[in-house]
């Protein structure tokens, strides 16, 4: 059964000024220590940085909670990618717990064009 859904769609070049305010101190406060390693490693930061943080926030709205409420910090989410490249959600234990607790799965779907990133998730029980 589904318990909700969420989306979020993300201007590429707000990401592009605060890449170029901030520098990586930006992606540090929106990726896992995994995503970051990936991130430094990777030619087009703000992208990388506009589909983690579309996916983070969908999550949020999907969930009903928000980021930044009740353990959900970008931080302890993780955006991973099968072996066909199909993105899914890897969690902090913590919050694998308290998720698992309540939902059965996550399904994520990620795309993006020249100027935007969005992302769609739902959560089923």
């Amino acid at each position: 059964m589904i318990r909700g859904i969420g989306v979020d769609l993300v201007d590429k070049d707000r990401f592009i000024k605060l890449v170029k305010k901030f520098g990586n101190r930006v992606a540090s406060k929106i990726l896992s220590v995994e995503e970051h390693s990936d991130y430094l490693n990777i030619p087009n930061k703000a992208s990388f940085l506009s589909k983690r943080f579309a996916a983070k926030e969908a999550l949020s709205k999907a969930l009903g909670t928000g980021l930044y409420r009740e353990g959900l910090y970008p931080k302890y989410i993780t955006i991973k990618h099968d072996i066909n490249g199909k993105p899914f959600f890897s969690l902090s234990s913590k919050l694998e717990e308290i998720i698992n607790s309540r939902y059965t799965s996550l399904q994520l779907s990620i795309t993006d064009s020249d100027t935007s990133s969005i992302a769609f998730v739902v959560v089923e029980s």
